[in-house]
């Protein structure tokens, strides 16, 4: 059986293609077929594959929509954050639409998430479970809104639960970001880089697109010169060891990582482990593997959260799986 874990041959030759600058006619690996989720992205590497026009045009319609929005968070002064495939699509890929992607992920500050769904709601977006209420106390970091077939997710926090994070986010996590639009800013490139892989290593299994944004990232983190504050984030998290696995395998991908990097990334704390793999499960519950590492406020939003589940009895805490 195959790992999915693993990057597979067509992964490979597509992450050495674009690190190479996706120049065309200079693709070496195999057909990835209409099938695979690299289709779209190698599609003008092979006669016959029409798997870049939709993939363009779901891009299109995304971009679309939510660009109206921005341009009112913008109006009034805040900003959100792109993150992974909104950020990605136009910062690193030959084409937009070469990044495939279901949603656009955006980061906000706990200061101006009141504002931002202010802001989509006056906007024509409807926003879902769990609700403003949860989200605006910390209890989790994620609600869902929806506009013409379009959806955005806001985010406060790369856990769902917050207070089951075992160390801390960067600190510069809102500091030197890249302008994309207005009323949208990128993470700075050692910090997209993190918070592609601490995405990765909370799903249960890795996506063929996930290697190559990893890769590309590594790369811009390399040419930026910035691995060393990418080094310290890490540990700050108390998941650098985690971290460092997919980074050593994008390494053998590629993408440049400086074998130092994972060798302190390694140094980092272990006993984490029991946290890491309860967020993997399809309910986004805090567990009582959680709470065992948990201590002062983070115990108290785990009850709260463990109370607001039992009391709803339905599924806002289901996990969709992942963009």
């Amino acid at each position: 059986m195959t790992d999915r874990n693993t990057p597979d041959s067509i992964t490979r030759a597509a992450c050495q293609w674009l690190l190479a600058g996706a120049k065309a006619g200079s693709y070496q690996g195999p057909d990835p077929g209409p099938d695979h989720e690299l289709s779209p992205l190698l599609a003008r590497e092979f006669r016959g594959n029409d798997s870049r026009l939709p993939a363009s045009a779901r891009w299109f319609h995304l971009e679309q929509t939510v660009r109206p929005v921005l341009r009112r968070i913008h109006e009034e002064g805040l900003m959100v954050w792109a993150f992974k495939g909104f950020d990605l699509a136009r910062s690193v890929y030959p084409f937009p639409g070469g990044r495939i992607m279901r949603d656009a992920d955006l980061f906000t500050t706990t200061e101006d998430t009141p504002g931002i769904l202010d802001a989509f709601k006056r906007s024509g977006w409807v926003c879902r479970t769990p609700g403003d209420g949860v989200l605006q106390s910390g209890i989790v970091s994620e609600v869902k809104a929806f506009r013409h077939g379009a959806m955005a997710e806001l985010h406060t926090h790369i856990f769902y639960f917050p207070a089951t994070f075992p160390g801390r986010l960067p600190d510069d996590l809102f500091e030197n970001g890249r302008h994309l639009e207005p009323g949208l800013m990128g993470f700075a490139w050692h910090n997209a880089l993190l918070m592609v892989l601490l995405h990765m290593i909370t799903n249960p299994w890795i996506r063929p697109i996930w290697w190559a944004d990893a890769c590309l990232l590594a790369g811009k983190t390399d040419e930026a010169g910035t691995w060393k504050p990418f080094t310290r984030n890490a540990l700050q998290t108390r998941l650098g060891n985690a971290v460092a696995s997919p980074l050593e395998t994008a390494a053998t991908l590629g993408a440049p990582v400086p074998p130092r990097v994972t060798l302190m990334l390694k140094t980092g704390e272990t006993r984490h482990h029991a946290i890491l793999e309860a967020t993997k499960t399809r309910r986004r519950v805090p567990t009582l593997l959680n709470l065992q590492h948990l201590s002062g406020w983070k115990r108290i939003s785990w009850f709260h959260a463990m109370l607001w589940l039992v009391m709803t009895r339905q599924s806002p805490l289901r996990e969709n799986r992942p963009e």
